[in-house]
This record gives C-alpha cells, sequence and structure tokens, in this order.
C-alpha cells in the first residue's frame, strides 16, 4: 500500500524564514503561489517580462527576472512547461543554486529522463498535484483540497520529507491527501494517461458511427460534445468507475458493464497493446521522440495537427460547434 500523508503530518514552520521562489506563473504556477501566501508562505515569482509577469505583480508578488529570483529563493518551484524546463534551468537556476536549496519540481519527466540533473548538495523534490491548475485554487477555497504525488528524489539536507510535506499542506493538497511515490512512477503514469489513446478512441467511435449511418452532429453530441460526458467523469471521481453505473439506466448499465466488455482474446490483445505503450515510455523511446520533434522545430507535431483538421471529423466538429455557439 502506499504511504499517504495528511494535514497532520505537515508542519509548516519547518518553512520559516524561508522564501519560495515559484517559476512560470501559469495556471499551476498561479494557484500553487496564491495558496502558499494563504497559508503564510513567503512566495516571490520568477518570470519573463511577459504576460505572466504582469499579472503575478497585479496578484501582489515581488516579481523578479529569472536569475534574480533564483538567487534570491530558498526554495524553487520549477513549474515552466517540460519542453523549455531543461534550457530555463541551465540558464537561469543552476547558476543561482546554493548548498541546501530545495528544488521543487511538478513531474518527474525532465529529471527522471535527465534532462535535468541538479547538482549533489541540493534537495530535490516533488510535488505533483493530480489537478488542473485551477482546480488546485478553487478546491482549496472551497476547503476540500486535492490530491497529489510526492516524492524525494534527492535529499542533500536530511531534512527533504519534512520540507515536502510541509509544502504540500501550504498548497492545500495534504487537506485531501498526498501518497509517496516516486519521479519514475509520476512520469509513467501521466505519459500513459496521454498515450493510452482516449481522444483517438473517441474519434474512431465518431467515424464508425458516420459510417453506420449516423450524422455527425448526433454522433459528436452523444459522445462528447453536450457535456454529459463531463458529468459522468464527476460520477467516476464521486462514486468509482463502475459503481457510478448505478445513476444510469440499467439498459445502459447492462450495456457497459457486460455486453461491452470485450472477449477474453480481444481484451488480451487491448493489455498487449497497452504493456508496448509503458514499455515504450520507461525505456525512453517517447522522450527521445519527442526530443527529436523538438530539435526539428516542431514540424512532425504541426503536421500531425494539419493532417487531422483536414479529416471530415474535424470539419464537421468545427461546423457543430459554430452552431453551438462555442466558436
Amino acid at each position: 500500500m502506499a504511504q499517504w500523508y495528511f494535514d497532520e503530518d505537515g508542519d509548516l514552520s519547518v518553512l520559516a524564514g524561508k522564501t519560495v521562489g515559484v517559476f512560470g506563473y501559469g495556471n499551476q504556477g498561479r494557484s500553487q503561489a496564491l495558496n502558499m501566501r494563504d497559508a503564510g508562505i513567503d512566495v516571490i515569482v520568477g518570470s519573463r517580462s511577459d504576460a505572466s509577469a504582469e499579472k503575478s505583480q497585479e496578484d501582489g508578488f515581488e516579481t523578479l527576472p529569472l536569475a534574480e529570483a533564483a538567487l534570491k529563493a530558498d526554495i524553487l518551484f520549477v513549474l515552466v512547461p517540460d519542453e523549455v524546463m531543461p534550457a530555463v534551468y541551465a540558464e537561469h537556476i543552476a547558476p543561482n543554486l546554493v548548498p541546501g536549496n530545495v528544488v521543487n519540481f511538478a513531474s518527474g519527466y525532465n529529471v527522471h529522463f535527465k534532462k535535468i540533473v541538479p547538482q549533489d548538495d541540493v534537495d530535490v523534490i516533488m510535488l505533483a498535484p493530480r489537478m488542473v491548475g485551477q482546480g488546485v485554487r478553487d478546491t482549496v477555497v472551497a476547503g476540500v483540497g486535492f490530491p497529489s504525488l510526492v516524492a524525494v528524489h534527492q535529499d542533500a539536507t536530511g531534512h527533504a520529507w519534512s520540507t515536502l510535506i510541509a509544502l504540500a499542506k501550504a498548497i492545500g493538497s495534504t487537506r485531501m491527501g498526498v501518497i509517496e511515490s516516486s519521479f519514475e512512477e509520476e512520469t509513467v503514469a501521466d505519459l500513459f494517461n496521454e498515450h493510452f489513446g482516449f481522444l483517438h478512441a473517441v474519434r474512431q467511435g465518431v467515424e464508425v458511427l458516420v459510417e453506420k449511418g449516423v450524422s455527425y452532429e448526433a454522433a459528436i453530441l452523444e459522445l462528447y460534445a453536450s457535456g454529459e460526458m463531463r458529468e459522468i467523469g464527476q460520477y467516476f471521481v464521486d462514486h468509482g468507475l463502475f459503481d457510478q453505473l448505478k445513476l444510469h439506466s440499467r439498459t445502459s448499465a447492462f450495456g457497459q458493464l457486460a455486453w461491452a466488455r470485450p472477449s477474453p482474446e480481444a481484451e488480451q490483445a487491448s493489455k498487449d497493446h497497452l504493456r508496448n505503450v509503458i514499455d515504450r515510455i520507461k525505456d525512453g523511446t517517447f522522450a527521445s521522440k519527442w526530443q527529436e520533434v523538438q530539435e526539428g522545430g516542431m514540424k512532425e507535431f504541426e503536421a500531425a495537427e494539419a493532417e487531422l483538421q483536414q479529416q471530415p471529423f474535424w470539419q464537421e466538429e468545427l461546423k457543430l460547434y459554430k452552431r453551438l455557439g462555442r466558436i
């Protein structure tokens, strides 16, 4: 069983006299910064001179250039996007670290795949919310909190765990509970969630329904555009993946629980495919490919998007969303 930590396990006094620097004032950075400030933590923001810097200043945070903030902060929340993080870290953060600093990541990706290799004399931790950025703020304001995965990659000071759990409490996550993990586990689970094919499964569902005589409008509305799936997703959260079926008609429940289950052979083939997805994450195949795409100027990424945009599915969805007034 995984180890859980809650509010009573975190001691905010270990952060007394410490300055937390938030690098990347997007949805996650802003929400975490506001939550920490509400908890009494001294927070500054490191940012380029852009709209995010203007926003952090409007929110009342001392906002400094990245290198200056890195030099001033004792604890550094590195929350910039994965693809630019290694360059930002190498140029602005690493040269300004001193022994005993704490470097916190919200994802294990760059450290696990050694795109970033921190120096030996700093604590390296991970506080990874399992919640979208705005939800990190909204759930705390509502008094509920949100779950996170937490891990210590490097404990140079001997106090990395107490610092990590205190920070988890400061952002509001220990209200619901945080789970001890690792940089590898978080990376594998996070990438798998993005790679196992949900979007393309829905796309194929629309295309097959159309092949069988259903209009694009009816197919797209049925599978996602009506908003019903958003409500069902909340049922998953509140009741569990299959227990939420009690909120459906018995016709729906039987169709989903029993009739739609693949044969043992088909289920095994599907699991074999998913195992291969995980293997290609763990052996670095995806990370290498993503690096190649970035170094190639994102041309392959843009080509894949452009190809899909020419498909009837994309065009019909666009027309429907215009009719619905969403575009």
